[in-house]
């Protein structure tokens, strides 16, 4: 009984901070400090401290560990991990 005890505290930490940081982002974002905006090469969501979309993100930059599973699953293509055939609808 103690596990599901000790594991739904941290769900609640988890949900608490990622809700915490969202209500953070927003503010600077309303105050002007910092914008979502979408990458200009891969089209990925990203922060930015200005309105233009950045021309590199950590998606772009970091590509292993953005996707760390497809990485290990396909060692030959290592690097080579972005989804291009992904299409975004606007």
């Amino acid at each position: 009984m103690t596990v599901y005890e000790v594991l739904t505290i941290a769900l609640i930490f988890v949900l608490g901070t990622a809700a915490t940081a969202g209500i953070y982002l927003g503010l600077l974002n309303w105050i002007g400090a910092a914008y979502v905006v979408r990458c200009a090469t891969c089209r990925h969501l990203t922060v930015s401290s200005d309105r233009r979309p950045p021309q590199s993100c950590p998606h772009c930059r970091h590509p292993v560990l953005m996707h760390p599973v497809h990485a290990a699953h396909h060692p030959r293509d290592f690097a080579d991990v972005r989804v291009m055939s992904d299409t975004l609808h606007y």
